[in-house]
């Protein structure tokens, strides 16, 4: 990660913890309604980034296991972090 800061943007959390991409982000980095996205905990704090679709993870790692155990896994993987 650059330690070099080149702009800095704002946005509110909600009662129910969402929060609003700055639309100049949105822009620049292609974010689009219904995307999904990650946050990574680093050293130097939260790091938003895209996060790739089920259907798009089981079509790569299918070549290691059938696409349906893999899906499988993959929303087990997903419920487990929204607790």
């Amino acid at each position: 990660m650059d330690d070099e800061l080149t702009m800095r943007y704002y946005s509110r959390v909600t009662r129910k913890g969402q929060t609003t991409i700055p639309s100049v982000l949105q822009r620049r980095f292609g974010f689009a309604e219904g995307d999904r996205v990650m946050f990574e905990e680093t050293k130097h704090g939260p790091v938003l980034k895209r996060s790739a679709e089920i259907e798009d993870s089981a079509g790569v790692l299918s070549r290691f296991a059938d696409a349906s155990e893999v899906i499988d896994h993959l929303l087990q993987e997903r419920r487990k972090s929204f607790r």
